[in-house]
């Protein structure tokens, strides 16, 4: 018997998705798998840098609801410790 007969090949099932900067499609691999890309989930360095530089700018923050403790030490010019 041939190996191939024995031991069939799994399919590697992919998903794509796509990327958050460029918008292409970049397939992602079942985990365990060695083919994911190691810029993921970018489709390459040139995004993954993209992105990075927008969030060391500041283009991209994270909301927080400020608490009411915080407003009042504004509003009467002081800080608490």
């Amino acid at each position: 018997m041939k190996r191939h007969e024995i031991e069939p090949e799994q399919p590697k099932s992919t998903t794509r998705i796509t990327c958050p900067t460029c918008k292409r499609l970049v397939h992602v691999y079942a985990p365990g798998t060695s083919a994911q890309s190691r810029f993921f989930p970018f489709c390459s360095e040139r995004c993954k840098l993209i992105d990075l530089n927008a969030w060391l700018d500041a283009d991209y923050r994270i909301a927080v609801r400020p608490d009411e403790e915080s407003e009042d030490a504004m509003a009467g010019g002081e800080t608490s410790l």
